[in-house]
């Protein structure tokens, strides 16, 4: 008996070629034609336009009788096929449906069955259903859910699953994972000493995989590999993929590593490509020096700046300096133009070797100053800094160095310079970071030297000179004092914090002389100590009144020294608190002035709102320090005025 059979016949559906004629060419657009060239032949187009326009229209009316034509065509060559499949003998048909299984035909395959079960009378079998089940690896049109309704219908007619049907069902659970189904039809083969096949396990590692459960397909893996199966390399690059996107790093490595010892051949590049963006994402250094190697040396792969960017934060991490090399070499072919952040990078990765190769690190600031950039700022010195405030007794070695590589004709920049200072400073040897500042003039460049410029210290160097005078012992307020008309006489800007830490050290200086009233036996010894102390206090508070003024042009000197109009600069909030605390103590009315403009100050969103936090806290302490100094509670409501002209007077 013939009949036509939907997964041969599509008649009834629209091919893509009728849907793409009906979406580019609608009926109304054809119908309406003529209208649209009249109306636009009157709007002043030439008939040659128009002429070409119904060309036009004619050919895509022409086209659809051609599509229409060969739609027909193939629909009768379809339906003798139906029909010459439909006189095959019963073997071929399961061989066809068989097929049909392996090409996840999930339709076309169920209706065959059909066919095979009504009209050749064929009985539900084993081999029926494992076709049924295997069509389910369609990715689109499949599903676990089939799968179990399969299982349920054999149950009901009475057939056992084979191992062929096992496998089938694994096969189907490796597209649609289902760890229950998977467990369950592992067990029944285990239980009926269904032995498992090669591709039956390759299935089971795949669900695993897609299922996320990384353990327990590498143990499937690893089992394969140690009883001497062939792992497939599709399994091993869906592993590779699957743990690269999960960050599983070292799994990823360790399964390339194996495929590259063994001289495996035809890896895909794109799998090396997501290896060495995921492995130097993740600073995973074995990886990534890995493929850098293998491929991108060997000029297989030419990965992405960014990508390279990441390989030299592994190689910096890990101290790989021929890694990182590389990767400059890499970027300089390319044409890249080099940024501070690839030459801190590349110092980092010399600092990070084994042992530290200080000198190349250092070598590398004189690198970047002649590169067409800025000169190197402090953020490109903070591993050196680090480096060297752990090792002290390198921090000599390093100067050496830096004199060194002049002697060779090379630029040393001023930001090699300070560093060295900085470190002399951390380490409270004034001393020597004194020594270092009176030779940086050596090191002025052969071509600022023909211009007249003394020294090329800029306003860095003074402000950590400065900190080394309040962190001496005692505060140097004469040598911050020097360091002032020093920094005047060469005309360097100073900055806010030039300021704040001039502030510090009068204050610093201030307390400590007074600490010192108490020690000394001798009346007229304490009472010039005092009178030292006190002086250095108004210096310090000076200096403040002078910060305010600096960046207020319009602010007088009467209005800056009672802080009643605009504010200027303002030193950090740990400064305001030190300055108006010392004033307190000694009784100086000063002090709520100081405190008046930080509350001016953090009113307007100043001092980093750290008044807003702490300024109560502050004020509390001002008034307890001012009772303490006038003799009670009550003395909080002196006069400033009066309290100012008996310290000037002392």
């Amino acid at each position: 008996m013939a009949m036509s059979l939907p997964f041969l016949d599509p008649g009834g559906y629209p091919t893509g070629s009728e849907q793409l004629r009906t979406a580019q060419t609608p009926d109304s657009a054809i119908n309406t034609a003529p209208d649209a060239f009249d109306k636009f032949d009157g709007l002043g187009a030439t008939r040659t336009q128009v002429g070409k326009l119904r060309n036009k229209r004619a050919d895509a009316a022409h086209g659809d009788e051609s599509t229409a034509h060969q739609q027909q065509q193939r629909q009768e060559s379809e339906k003798e096929a139906t029909q010459a499949l439909l006189t095959q003998p019963t073997p071929y048909l399961y061989t066809r449906l068989r097929t049909l299984a392996y090409g996840g035909k999930t339709r076309e395959c169920r209706e065959l069955a059909e066919y095979i079960v009504k009209n050749r009378r064929e009985k539900p079998s084993t081999q029926l259903y494992s076709a049924l089940i295997l069509s389910n690896t369609s990715h689109d049109n499949g599903g676990a859910w089939r799968v179990l309704e399969y299982l349920e219908e054999m149950r009901e007619a009475g057939l056992q699953p084979d191992t062929g049907t096992c496998h089938a069902v694994l096969k189907v659970l490796a597209v649609h994972p289902d760890h229950l189904l998977r467990a369950d039809i592992l067990e029944y083969m285990r239980v009926r000493w269904y032995q498992l096949g090669e591709e039956g396990a390759h299935d089971v590692a795949a669900g695993l995989l897609r299922e996320g459960l990384f353990e327990q397909a590498m143990q499937r893996i690893d089992g394969m590999l140690r009883a001497g199966v062939r792992v497939q390399a599709w399994l091993l690059d869906m592993a590779v993929y699957m743990l690269c996107a999960a960050g599983e790093v070292e799994e990823s490595y360790r399964i390339m590593r194996q495929r590259y010892d063994t001289g495996e051949l035809n890896i895909s590049r794109t799998l090396w490509y997501t290896l060495l963006d995921t492995g130097s994402s993740r600073r995973h250094h074995a990886s990534t020096a890995l493929v850098w190697n293998g491929q991108v040396n060997t000029s297989y792969l030419n990965p992405a700046s960014g990508v390279c960017l990441n390989v030299l934060t592994t190689a910096a991490q890990a101290g790989d300096a021929v890694l990182a090399t590389d990767v400059f070499t890499h970027l300089s072919k390319r044409g890249t133009s080099f940024t501070p952040i690839h030459y801190q990078l590349l110092i980092d990765c010399y600092l990070a070797a084994d042992p530290p190769d200080l000198k190349r690190a250092l070598s590398i600031l004189t690198i970047m100053a002649l590169e067409k950039m800025a000169d190197p700022s402090p953020a490109e010195t903070r591993s050196l800094y680090l480096h060297l405030r752990s090792n002290p007794l390198l921090v000599a070695e390093a100067f050496t160095t830096l004199r060194d590589l002049h002697a060779e004709e090379r630029k040393v920049p001023i930001a090699a310079l300070n560093l060295i200072i900085e470190c002399y400073v951390e380490q409270r040897n004034l001393t020597e970071a004194m020594n270092v500042y009176k030779l940086i003039h050596t090191f002025v460049p052969t071509s600022q030297a023909a211009t007249g410029k003394r020294t090329f210290a800029n306003i860095e160097t003074f402000n950590l000179l400065l900190r080394g005078c309040r962190l001496a012992d005692p505060p140097d307020e004469a040598l911050a004092s020097f360091l002032v008309s020093e920094l005047l006489a060469l005309r360097v800007i100073p900055t806010s914090l030039t300021y704040d830490r001039l502030i510090l050290v009068f204050v610093q200086a201030g307390a400590h002389a007074l600490e010192k009233v108490s020690q000394l036996p001798d009346p007229e010894e304490a009472q010039a100590q005092r009178k030292k102390g006190l002086e250095l206090l108004d210096w310090a508070f000076r200096h403040f009144v002078d910060m305010q003024a600096v960046s207020d042009p319009t602010a007088t000197n009467t209005a800056t020294a009672n802080n009643n109009t605009a504010l200027g600069w303002m030193p950090r909030f740990g400064t305001v608190e030190r300055l108006a605390l010392q004033l307190a103590r000694v009784g100086d009315g000063r002090c709520w002035d100081v405190l008046q403009a930080g509350e001016d100050h953090g009113a307007k969103g100043g001092l980093d709102l750290a008044w807003d936090r702490k300024g109560g806290w502050v004020r509390k302490n001002v008034e307890e320090a001012w009772g303490v100094a006038v003799g009670g509670d009550g003395a909080v409501s002196e006069s400033p005025k009066a309290s100012s002209a008996g310290v000037a007077n002392a």
